[in-house]
């Protein structure tokens, strides 16, 4: 979906391109459950919650502008089955264990915990996407799967746009991206 396509405010969200490569990552069937920490606008959230046709999406989120942009966006794309918790995760993820499938979007300084409460908690086999812009993000969650023995992936992406409406052609950067993806 084109990012243009979701009610933004003044809240954080991820891009589209970065945005498919994190709902590849995520290896979606239409059955899971996926909790999105850090939900920001919901654009992950409505993303997975159109796929998983038989399954649900519980969006974490602790800032009451952004909560609401999820629910103006669940609206706008008459979403049923995603459920906004208005927290600071790890509070609020009461429903860890029924999720197989979780994106982390952001973690507001409580990584280490966040993660903790899906090894222990989250169901075997669960796939977790952690998305940082912010180096120490990166470091905290490769050290995480490293020092846990996890398989996990990372990746460092930057994308460039070109706006063709100009006379002449520049490239735009956005802000590089690491992307890690680990199997509990």
């Amino acid at each position: 979906m084109k990012d243009s396509a979701f009610i933004r405010g003044n809240v954080p969200m991820t891009k589209e391109e970065i945005r498919t490569l994190v709902l590849s990552k995520l290896e979606l069937q239409s059955t899971d459950h996926m909790m999105d920490i850090g939900a920001g606008t919901g654009s992950v959230s409505i993303e997975a919650a159109l796929a998983l046709t038989q399954g649900k999406v519980i969006g974490i989120e602790h800032k009451d502008e952004a909560v609401d942009l999820i629910h103006q966006n669940i609206a706008k794309f008459q979403i049923n089955n995603l459920t906004v918790v208005h927290s600071k995760a790890p509070q609020g993820m009461d429903e860890v264990s029924s999720c197989n499938k979780f994106f982390i979007g952001g973690s507001g300084g409580n990584l280490t915990d966040i993660l903790n409460l899906i090894k222990t908690k989250g169901q075997k086999n669960s796939i977790v996407v952690v998305t940082a812009i912010v180096l120490d993000t990166m470091i905290k969650a490769y050290e995480y799967f490293k020092n846990n023995e996890v398989d996990f992936e990372l990746i460092q992406v930057g994308v460039n746009k070109i706006d063709t409406s100009r006379k002449v052609a520049m490239l735009t950067a956005q802000n590089p991206i690491f992307i890690l993806t680990a199997k509990f």
